[in-house]
């Protein structure tokens, strides 16, 4: 038995050590992609509001649903992790356009189903102004729809099983418009590879996440890091009640304790994408990310004479209209 005991302390260590790294491997990676996709979210936003040209209004909407739909990319981003799917949550569902119903919700909804949207109209009969940032009544449409330009025989069957999450859809619909905006010649071709090079590093951060969200430690070695514990805890009282005698007890109980604590930590944070106190705080990113473009949108002119001076005072007048409110 006292040579059992120092055996079981060096394999014990081993795996502890091991389980804590590897979990805080995975909290640092997912933190550092998350960086990633929110630094590549502000540059896009900066990109897009101000070098795409608004020659009327409807390029105005179009450039205000981009601008959503980066914030969309996050929200959604955060909802795909925690495995919540759809698009009906209170911080997401304002920022997709109309008629927009993600294919990971197809089955919960009738996809048949239309709803006439109403417009608003104030008291002389005109039309309210809305905010910068909210949209009409979205509308249900058949996702199966199809828009072939072209068909021939070498097209995959169309099973109807496929499926894209909406994360992947936003940046589907975003790079629609890059290259709609690039064939009008809204913007060049050296221009939309820049915007397209950020929304492949947005990709590459969803897929990474993914990897942290879909790869958990392997059930086996939970086994047996917490059938190690038991063992090397059973067996270090009889190595010890010789010289502890009555402070046996208070001395298990402490090792007890901290062993299994370090245990306990690497389960804490080997997934951090969800709504314990010590995950990451995914809410508080993507609200800042919010406030960002919001600002952006609200405060900054897309075009511009005298840049330095415009923007500084459209700033100056928000900032103070908030100091006053």
């Amino acid at each position: 038995m006292p040579n059992l005991v120092p055996a079981l302390s060096v394999v014990l260590g081993l795996l502890l050590a091991f389980r804590a790294n590897t979990s805080y491997a995975r909290y640092y990676e997912g933190r550092q992609l998350w960086e990633t996709l929110i630094s590549n979210a502000r540059n896009l936003a900066r990109l897009v509001w101000v070098s795409i040209p608004e020659r009327t209004q409807n390029d105005h909407l179009e450039k205000m649903r981009c601008m959503k739909l980066l914030l969309a990319f996050a929200v959604s981003t955060k909802h795909h992790l925690r495995r919540e799917f759809g698009c009906d949550y209170y911080d997401l569902e304002h920022l997709l356009p109309p008629h927009w119903i993600p294919a990971a919700a197809d089955d919960l909804e009738d996809p048949t189903a239309v709803n006439t949207p109403i417009s608003k109209h104030g008291d002389e009969g005109h039309e309210e102004e809305e905010p910068l940032l909210s949209e009409p009544p979205r509308t249900s449409y058949n996702s199966a729809t199809k828009n072939k330009k072209f068909v021939s025989d070498e097209d995959l069957p169309d099973v109807e099983v496929g499926e894209m999450s909406l994360p992947l859809e936003i940046l589907y619909r975003m790079s629609l418009y890059i290259a709609q905006a690039k064939n009008v010649g809204k913007i060049d071709g050296t221009f939309s590879s820049n915007i397209i090079s950020h929304l492949n590093t947005m990709n590459d951060c969803l897929a990474g996440l993914e990897r942290i969200a879909n790869t958990p430690i392997p059930g086996s070695y939970h086994i047996h890091l917490k059938q190690a514990l038991f063992l090397y805890l059973t067996a270090i009282p009889f190595t010890l009640v010789a010289e502890l005698r009555w402070w046996l007890v208070p001395t298990i109980v402490l090792a007890s304790f901290t062993l299994y604590g370090i245990e306990a930590i690497g389960a804490e944070i080997e997934n951090p994408f969800g709504y314990n106190h010590n995950d990451l705080p995914l809410n508080r990113f993507c609200d800042n990310l919010r406030k960002e473009i919001e600002f952006i949108v609200y405060h900054f002119p897309c075009e511009t004479e005298n840049a330095l001076m415009t923007v500084r005072s459209h700033a100056t007048t928000g900032m103070a209209a908030n100091l006053v409110s």
